[in-house]
């Protein structure tokens, strides 16, 4: 078994474990599942997932330290954050870290991206059979979160746009 503190990753786990209580809590703010933000280590870089989703790629080790994050949050990008597109990772933005730059400094940021997941997670299915319940509730009832990431009335209601039900506005 080897130890920890000797694997190329052991940084960006050790940083990782620091930053999660955070994350998880944007992620719960948002109605989401806190315990479905996980990290694992993959051979260059280690990934913050949210039902399989990506949410970051945190890269500590090699010659230049970055944060790969999705197109999909380019709009929440912090201002001034050293920035470099890369052909091998087209989905992907790199946040440089650097003196100026450090990973501390990214931390409000990649918590607000985690909460930012839990609304901009791929839809499966457009609404389920409590639609109407949700509408007058004004936020999804389904009581399997995991199951209700999928929906996209959800987002929609997340939104406060009410298709249905006493509460309509749309």
């Amino acid at each position: 078994m080897t130890d920890l503190s000797t694997r190329p990753e052991a940084q960006e786990l050790a940083w990782l474990e620091d930053a999660m209580p955070a994350m998880r809590t944007a992620v719960k703010n948002r109605g989401g599942i806190p315990d479905l933000l996980v990290r694992s280590a993959v051979k260059s870089y280690t990934a913050v997932l949210f039902c399989n989703f990506t949410v970051f790629r945190l890269r500590l080790r090699g010659k230049q330290p970055s944060i790969a994050v999705p197109l999909l949050f380019s709009d929440l990008l912090p201002e001034g954050a050293p920035q470099k597109r890369v052909s091998s990772e087209p989905k992907y933005i790199r946040l440089l870290i650097d003196a100026e730059h450090p990973i501390d400094f990214y931390a409000p940021f990649l918590a607000q991206i985690a909460g930012a997941t839990v609304d901009r997670y791929p839809k499966e299915w457009d609404c389920c059979s409590r639609y109407l319940e949700c509408s007058n509730a004004g936020s999804c009832t389904h009581p399997d979160k995991a199951f209700a990431m999928q929906c996209g009335y959800r987002k929609i209601l997340s939104s406060g746009r009410i298709f249905f039900g006493e509460k309509r506005n749309v």
